[in-house]
């Protein structure tokens, strides 16, 4: 009997140097097994990649199937080096924004935070440094990026449309630990929103879906809170959705939340329940 590695023929892995922060990220990429669309593949972007990738390459895979299945696109999934699903050091330094200490809770385990402040540098990352290899290496599209992220990486999210809403074209934040710094994320959406009347951002396509399980009450009221907020703009230009996926709670919500990302990102209609 030979045994063999089972290997997906269309995953493979770089190792890329931040030159933004100095640190290594893995990246995990799932490339499509068909032809792009003639203005090239989506590409979805998903955080806690060492955890998360391989769910949302699977469930990429089974959604573009042909005949029937949506266009075909690219899973880019940022990781760590080493084998931890979700390494809980890097991960807090690179998803969240910098705090006061005195604004932040007590951990559940006790232990003292990681180090923390990290979001900026890892954006900066995106733009100057992993998005253009991607563009580098395949057609895409650039009005169908989405950057996935679950919990830290929902915040990230948010974050990420609140300061560089150019960026990407879909923002997908679920289960968004909006409490961070005693909600100072509140204070970017609020001058998100003065922007969002300027010439330039007005006429700006900007997507965003925020999804959440049965999870902690605080959890599902701030993040519903902050859809009706931003439902309640009317900009014709900006389009938000809500899903909450009944039954689910912080963890098992994840699957369902990245097959509605992957939906949400190659399909004009904002209709995903």
């Amino acid at each position: 009997m030979i045994i063999k590695p089972y290997v997906k023929p269309n995953y493979e892995t770089m190792l890329i140097t931040s030159k933004a922060n100095h640190k290594d990220y893995e990246i995990f990429i799932a490339k499509p097994l068909d032809e792009s669309a003639k203005d090239g593949y989506g590409a979805i972007y998903v955080l806690d990649g060492n955890g998360l990738f391989e769910t949302a390459a699977e469930i990429t895979r089974l959604l573009t199937r042909k005949p029937k299945g949506y266009p075909p696109a690219i899973v880019v999934g940022i990781g760590y080096p080493g084998g931890e699903a979700f390494d809980t050091v890097r991960r807090t330094y690179d998803l969240t924004m910098p705090a006061e200490l005195a604004n932040l809770p007590k951990r559940p385990n006790g232990e003292p935070w990681p180090e923390f402040g990290g979001a900026d540098e890892l954006l900066a990352f995106f733009e100057k440094e992993l998005m253009p290899a991607i563009a580098q290496r395949f057609v895409i599209n650039k009005q169908k990026q989405a950057l996935f992220g679950h919990s830290f990486g929902g915040l990230f999210v948010l974050h990420a449309l609140f300061t560089q809403p150019t960026l990407f074209s879909h923002y997908i934040a679920s289960s968004a630990s909006i409490w961070w710094n005693d909600y100072a994320l509140l204070k970017e959406y609020e001058n998100f929103k003065a922007d969002l009347h300027s010439n330039t951002l007005s006429q700006l396509p900007k997507t965003l879906m925020i999804a959440g399980g049965e999870e902690l009450d605080y959890m599902v009221k701030d993040s519903l809170d902050l859809c009706n907020s931003m439902m309640a703009l009317h900009l014709p230009s900006f389009e938000v959705s809500w899903a909450l996926l009944e039954q689910e709670e912080h963890v098992s919500v994840i699957s369902g939340a990245i097959s509605r990302a992957v939906k949400f990102l190659l399909t004009t209609s904002s209709d995903l329940s």
